[in-house]
C-alpha cells in the first residue's frame, strides 16, 4: 500500500469518545482528531474501530510527526570562546506550525489554530528562576530599572497572569524572566554564564515551534543585553530575529490599529511597544553605519504611538488621548512615544547620510532638535535623570552634521554646527552626575543608548583639544572618558568606545 493509502486509512469511520460526548463535529483522525489537538485533551477512539490497522500506521508515521533534533551545538561566549553543547529536543509538535507557515491561506480556510506547545523545564532553569517570590523579586528590580527606558513589558498584565503562566506557558516564563534579570544584570563572569544558558533556552523554545509574546519580549531584552555589551554580530543578527519573529505573531500590524476594548487594550498596546522599541533598536544600530539596509519597514504616519507611559503602567486605557505619527502634537505622549517619533526621524537621518544629502539636512536636525527640547520637558516634569530617546536624537543629529567626522584632513578646524554645539554641552551637563557620589546609583538607570552618544560628543572634543589644546578642552575630554569608564560598570560598550578612542586619539597623532 502507497504512503497516501496509508494516511487515508487514518480517517477512521467513527467520531472520537471526546466529540460525541460533546456532540461536535469529528473530522475521525487518528492518533489524535484535530479538535482535541487544538484543544490538548485526550483523544480516545472505540475499541470496535480497527484500533489495530491504525495503530499500525500510527507507528509507521510517528517518526515523521515528531521530528527531532540531536546535535552538538557550538556556542560562542562573550569570551570568544567555542563551547559545545548537546541540544535533543523535538523541534515541532501536532500543532501545525509547519503547516501554517507552508500555506497560510489553506491554514486558514481550514479554521485551524496552533496549539499551545509544552517544552519541558530542565532542574537548571528552575533553579536558576526560583520560586514565585524570586519572580516577583526580579520583575520589581526590573520595572525600577530597564523599564524606566524600555517599557514593553506591562507591569499589571505580568502581575495578573503570573498564575496562569505559571501553569500554562511556564517555560516561556522562565524564559522571559530569566531575560529580565540579564538585562538589568552587570557584566561579571556569572552573567556570562546566565548569558549562555538563556540563549540556549531561548534557541530551545524558537525550534520546538513556540510563537508567543512573551518570547518575543524576552527576545528584546537578548539584544538589549548584547548590544550594551557589544556582543556582536550578535547583536545585530538578534534584531533581525526579533524582527522576523514579530511578523510571524503578526505583532508588525499593532501599530496600524487600535481597539476601544478595555479588555483588549494592554495587549494591543504592549504589542504596539514591542514593535516600536525593535524599530528603535533596529535604526540605532544603524547609526554605526548607515549604509546597511534596515530589517524593517518605516512607519507611516497613521501609525499609533504607545500611550501615555502613567497610563500604560496603571493598565488604564486613555483613548482621549491616542496619537499617530501625523496627529502627535501635544504634550500628554509619554516619553516612550517620543522615543518612536525618535525611531522615525532616524529613518529619515539615515537615509540622508547614506545618500549623502547633506545639503538637505537643516531642517530635519531643526526637526529632530525641536522633538529633544519637547522629550527634556517631559523629562523634567517626571523627574528623570535624562531620557534614551534625546540621547538617541542627539546621536541622530550628529550623523547628520559631517564637522565630527574623523575623515577631515588636519587643520581644517574642528567647526561645530548650532545644533552639535548645543549637544555637546547638553551631553557635559548630563554626564556631570557621573563625578558625584550617585554615580553608581545612576549607571543602575543608564541605558546603553548614552553610551553611544557620549562616545560620539568625546570624538568631537578629541579633535578640538588636539587642534586646540586648551586646558578647558582637555577637562571636557576626561570628563567624557571618565564617563565612559564608569558606565563601562554598566555596560561593557563603553569599554570598546574607550579602545576606539584611543586608537583615534593615536591617529590623530600620527597624521
Amino acid at each position: 500500500m502507497t504512503n497516501k493509502g496509508n494516511l487515508e486509512s487514518l480517517a477512521l469511520k467513527w467520531s472520537c469518545s471526546a466529540c460525541r460526548q460533546s456532540k461536535r463535529r469529528c473530522d475521525k483522525m487518528y492518533p489524535e482528531c484535530t479538535l482535541c489537538t487544538q484543544k490538548n485533551i485526550a483523544c480516545n477512539y472505540p475499541g470496535r474501530r480497527k484500533r489495530g490497522k491504525a495503530l499500525h500506521y500510527a507507528k509507521a508515521l510517528s517518526p515523521l510527526e515528531k521530528p527531532t533534533i540531536s546535535q552538538t551545538l557550538v556556542v560562542v561566549t562573550e569570551k570568544g570562546k567555542e563551547k559545545p553543547y548537546q541540544a535533543s529536543f523535538s523541534c515541532c509538535n501536532s500543532s501545525f506550525i509547519a503547516e501554517r507557515f507552508l500555506d497560510p491561506v489553506v491554514f486558514s480556510r481550514a479554521q485551524l489554530s496552533v496549539g499551545n506547545i509544552d517544552v519541558a523545564v530542565t532542574d537548571e532553569i528552575a533553579q536558576l528562576v526560583g520560586s514565585v517570590l524570586d519572580i516577583q523579586a526580579v520583575s520589581d528590580r526590573f520595572f525600577k530599572s530597564v523599564h524606566m527606558w524600555m517599557p514593553i513589558i506591562s507591569k499589571i498584565r505580568f502581575s495578573s497572569t503570573l498564575l496562569n503562566r505559571l501553569t500554562y506557558k511556564k517555560a516561556e516564563l522562565y524564559l522571559l524572566v530569566l531575560c529580565m534579570k540579564l538585562s538589568f544584570s552587570r557584566r561579571a563572569t556569572s552573567n556570562a554564564t546566565l548569558y549562555e544558558t538563556v540563549k540556549l533556552f531561548h534557541f530551545k523554545l524558537q525550534t520546538s515551534g513556540v510563537l508567543s509574546v512573551l518570547v518575543l519580549q524576552a527576545s528584546v531584552l537578548i539584544a538589549l543585553y548584547e548590544l550594551g555589551h557589544a556582543i556582536y554580530p550578535a547583536a545585530f543578527l538578534s534584531i533581525g530575529s526579533c524582527a522576523r519573529y514579530a511578523v510571524a505573531l503578526g505583532i508588525d500590524k499593532s501599530i496600524l490599529s487600535s481597539s476601544t476594548e478595555k479588555s483588549q487594550w494592554i495587549e494591543e498596546e504592549e504589542c504596539r511597544r514591542i514593535w516600536w522599541a525593535i524599530l528603535v533598536l533596529d535604526r540605532y544600530l544603524n547609526l554605526c553605519d548607515p549604509q546597511r539596509h534596515l530589517m524593517t519597514q518605516d512607519a507611516s504616519l497613521d501609525s499609533y504611538l504607545p500611550v501615555n507611559d502613567a497610563a500604560w503602567d496603571k493598565g488604564e486605557p486613555d483613548p482621549d488621548h491616542l496619537y499617530t505619527l501625523a496627529t502627535a502634537n501635544s504634550y500628554h505622549l509619554g516619553l516612550f512615544a517620543r522615543f518612536a517619533q525618535a525611531a522615525h526621524l532616524l529613518s529619515q537621518v539615515l537615509r540622508h547620510v547614506s545618500e549623502k544629502h547633506s545639503s538637505e539636512t537643516s531642517q530635519l536636525r531643526r526637526t529632530i532638535f525641536a522633538l529633544v527640547q519637547v522629550s527634556n520637558i517631559e523629562a523634567s516634569m517626571r523627574r528623570l535623570e535624562y531620557c534614551s530617546q534625546s540621547a538617541v536624537c542627539y546621536s541622530g543629529i550628529i550623523a547628520l552634521d559631517d564637522s565630527f567626522c574623523d575623515k577631515r584632513p588636519p587643520g581644517s578646524g574642528a567647526h561645530l554646527s548650532k545644533e552639535s554645539s548645543l549637544i555637546s554641552q547638553a551631553t557635559l551637563h548630563m554626564v556631570s552626575i557621573f563625578k558625584t557620589d550617585v554615580a553608581e546609583e545612576v549607571c543602575d538607570v543608564a541605558s546603553p543608548f548614552l553610551v553611544h552618544l557620549v562616545y560620539k560628543v568625546a570624538l568631537m572634543h578629541l579633535r578640538i583639544a588636539h587642534e586646540s589644546p586648551t586646558a578647558a578642552a582637555l577637562e571636557e575630554l576626561q570628563l567624557l572618558k571618565h564617563t565612559l569608564k564608569v558606565v563601562g560598570g554598566r555596560w561593557h560598550c563603553a569599554h570598546a568606545y574607550l579602545s576606539l578612542l584611543e586608537k583615534q586619539e593615536i591617529l590623530l597623532v600620527v597624521q
